[in-house]
């Protein structure tokens, strides 16, 4: 008596399939690590951006000096000059292989006055930020995006301005004018 086959896969069929698959997904992993290091630049750099407005609308709301500093380990603080921190923000899980540099190269802090506008000097004497570039720390074909800072001194219309250094464009919003 003949049966009719039975339905499935035989181990020729199953061993196809996954050498298949294995090969789709060795060809896509070097991508995801590019994918996966992009959102980490953008993570860090809307954090630090939300905490230029933070700081900038605190300075307005209190009408008083309020500090914006950064701590490129760690994440950025918000506080009066001289008083205790009003915000902190921290550099973890969606960032945290972010590199910071900053310009100038020592600077960590921003000072906003009442009026909201970026003091060109530091209470602690110390050099006013005016530049955050972010890259990732192991993949380097992941584009780095640069946080200017202030008015004229930073070529910014506005007070904070996104860009992507790697753009030669000028007429492209994204275009950095350092």
């Amino acid at each position: 008596m003949i049966t009719a086959r039975q339905r499935g896969f035989s181990l020729i069929e199953l061993l196809i399939g996954i050498s298949i698959a294995t090969f789709l997904i060795m060809l896509a992993a070097p991508n995801y690590a590019v994918w996966v290091a992009d959102n980490q630049i953008r993570n860090a750099t809307e954090s630090i951006v939300s905490g230029l407005r933070s700081a900038y609308g605190e300075a307005i709301k209190r009408n008083e000096l309020v500090e914006f500093v950064i701590t490129p380990a760690v994440g950025w603080e918000i506080r009066t000059v001289g008083g205790a921190p009003l915000l902190v923000g921290q550099f973890v899980e969606g960032s945290s292989l972010a590199q910071f540099t900053r310009v100038p190269a020592a600077a960590t802090t921003v000072t906003f006055t009442g009026l909201g506008e970026v003091s060109d000097t530091n209470d602690d004497a110390s050099a006013v930020l005016t530049q955050v570039d972010v890259s990732h720390s192991t993949v380097g074909a992941a584009r780095a995006l640069r946080v200017l800072v202030g008015g004229e001194t930073a070529a910014v219309t506005s007070r904070f301005k996104v860009c992507d250094p790697a753009i030669a464009d000028a007429t492209s919003p994204r275009f950095c004018p350092i």
